[in-house]
């Protein structure tokens, strides 16, 4: 399910605007800028191959979308739909760690520019009594990926605290906390 185009209700019913089709961004825009001037708005929602125009809005609630989450176009950007007739926009952020094979390649573009690359021909602002302590290039001081990070937390022992050990990660000694006394 899926919202492919949205509208503003017009208020005399005479007047009919247009709908705003193959732009997500331009869909949410809308949504957000006519919230709380404008409640009321026409979506047209495909599903399974079947679009239907729905209205929703603080004059006419659509027990049909009430507490639903909606993707607007495939964008990441979702319609929720609350009982009070408003519609949050929810932006669905899909995080990873780099792999090792695009930082291999990073780094060799870092080796091809060194020298050439803007921040290479600055002049080092430290040595002018800047303070800016982290300006560096990030490549040249070490990127995490993936594989770092899988390799790193093999040794990670879960619920590392209830077994009473020092630290989350397993070492070839594994130390417990010692037991205080009671007077």
């Amino acid at each position: 399910m899926k919202i492919i185009a949205a509208r503003l209700k017009s208020q005399n019913d005479s007047s009919v605007g247009e709908f705003i089709y193959n732009n997500a961004l331009a869909i949410r825009n809308r949504i957000q800028e006519n919230q709380n001037v404008w409640n009321m708005f026409h979506f047209i929602i495909e599903d399974g191959g079947v679009k239907r125009v729905r209205e929703f809005g603080q004059e006419n609630i659509n027990e049909e979308l009430v507490g639903q989450k909606i993707e607007i176009m495939n964008s990441g950007y979702f319609a929720q739909f609350n009982e009070d007739g408003t519609i949050n926009i929810i932006r669905n952020v899909k995080e990873a760690l780099l792999q090792k094979h695009s930082l291999d390649q990073f780094k060799m573009v870092r080796r091809l520019s060194k020298g050439i690359d803007i921040g290479d021909r600055v002049s080092d602002m430290n040595d002018q009594g800047a303070n800016l302590h982290y300006m560096h290039n990030a490549i040249d001081n070490g990127i995490e990926t993936y594989q770092d990070f899988e390799k790193h937390n093999k040794k990670f022992v879960p619920s590392w605290n209830l077994k009473h050990l020092l630290d989350p990660f397993q070492h070839s000694k594994i130390k417990k906390k010692k037991k205080r006394k009671k007077n």
